[in-house]
C-alpha cells in the first residue's frame, strides 16, 4: 500500500495541469483570508464604538434623566463645589505668582551688564628685575674679594699679586707712610711679575 501511495503522489506531482490548479486555489485562498482579516480589523472597532454609543444613549434617556429629575434641587446641579472653587483660586494665585516671577527674571536679564575681565598683568619686568641682581651679583664679588687682598700682604706673596694692577694710584703713598715696616718696598716690585700670570 505504501508503494501504491508513493506512486500516486509521484503521478500527481508530475501532472503539470494539476500543479497549476493547486497553485491557483492556494492563491485564491490566501487572497480570501487577507480580505477577511482586513474586513474584521476594520469592522470590530466600528462595531464596538457603535454598541457603546447606543448603550450610553439608552442609559441617558432612560435612567440618568430620571435620576437627575428625582433630585431635590435641580438648580444646585450646575453650581461649583467648594473644593473646586478652592482649587481654582489656588491655581489663579499660582498663575499670578509665576507671571510676576517671569517679569522679574526678564528685568534682571535686561538690566544685567557684562563687564569683560581685565587683561592679565604683565609681570615680566618683575622677573627681569629678579634675574638682574643674580646676574650682577657675581660681578662685585671678585672686586670685593680682590679689594681686601692687598690689606693682607703678609701671609703670602700670591695673595697680594692680583689686586696691585687695579690700584696703580695709591701705590706711591704706601711706601711714604710706612717706611719702618719694610714690606711696602716689596709691593712695587710685584706688578712686573703679575701681568704674565693674569692672562
Amino acid at each position: 500500500t505504501e508503494n501504491d501511495e508513493n506512486g500516486q503522489a509521484e503521478n500527481f506531482s508530475m501532472d503539470p495541469q494539476l500543479e497549476r490548479q493547486v497553485e491557483t486555489i492556494r492563491n485564491l485562498v490566501d487572497s480570501y483570508m487577507s480580505i477577511i482579516n482586513k474586513c474584521i480589523r476594520d469592522l470590530i472597532p466600528k462595531t464596538i464604538m457603535h454598541l457603546m454609543i447606543n448603550n450610553v444613549k439608552d442609559f441617558i434617556n432612560s435612567e440618568l434623566l430620571a435620576q437627575l429629575y428625582s433630585s431635590e434641587d435641580q438648580n444646585t446641579l450646575m453650581e461649583e463645589s467648594a473644593e473646586q472653587a478652592q482649587r481654582r483660586d489656588e491655581m489663579l494665585r499660582m498663575y499670578q505668582a509665576l507671571k510676576e516671577a517671569l517679569v522679574v527674571i526678564g528685568d534682571i536679564n535686561t538690566a544685567t551688564t557684562f563687564t569683560p575681565a581685565p587683561p592679565p598683568v604683565d609681570d615680566s619686568w618683575i622677573q627681569h628685575s629678579r634675574r638682574r641682581p643674580t646676574l650682577s651679583a657675581p660681578l662685585p664679588r671678585p672686586t670685593s674679594g680682590r679689594g681686601p687682598a692687598p690689606a693682607i700682604p703678609s701671609p703670602g706673596p700670591h695673595s697680594g699679586a692680583p689686586p696691585v694692577p687695579f690700584r696703580p694710584g695709591p701705590l706711591p703713598p704706601f711706601p711714604n707712610s710706612s717706611d719702618s715696616f719694610g714690606a711696602p718696598p716689596q709691593v712695587p716690585s710685584r706688578p712686573t711679575r703679575a701681568p704674565p700670570s693674569v692672562p
